[in-house]
């Protein structure tokens, strides 16, 4: 029973955590100019020196991250998805599918989006293609 409500607050948690929506992180950012310009590796490297300095850096803020990608996907919810090799993993709304489209695996890319936390890697929401 313990582990049935665990996992009933679990789900509870991850849909508060996803009601802003990437298109409105997105729509909020577009207009920003990046407060932080790294490669995947760099910004994986500070979070697995010191994950607290590293949330405190780039948590809340604009980010370009440039890396290869590893994967494109859709994950729970329907989001649309790019991880970058490094361990990177890009959070795109719907709106993005076109440009999604275009993408591959292998391919160098950089990508905008706000820095959120630390949960599958290190997360951006909000991405767009640069």
């Amino acid at each position: 029973m313990k582990l049935i409500s665990l996992a009933v607050l679990l789900a509870l948690f991850v849909v508060l955590a996803a009601c802003e929506t990437e298109t409105g992180i997105a729509k909020e950012i577009a207009d920003k100019e990046p407060e932080f310009e790294v490669s995947a590796a760099q910004i994986v490297a500070e979070y697995d020196r010191n994950e607290s300095a590293a949330g405190e850096k780039y948590e809340g803020k604009v980010i370009v991250v440039t890396g290869v990608i590893s994967e494109i996907y859709r994950g729970f919810l329907r989001t649309p998805y790019v991880e970058l090799k490094a361990g990177v993993r890009c959070n795109f709304s719907d709106n993005e599918d076109p440009v999604m489209l275009t993408l591959t695996n292998g391919q160098t890319v950089s990508m905008k989006g706000r820095g959120d936390r630390l949960l599958f890697g290190v997360e951006l929401r909000g991405c767009t293609v640069e």
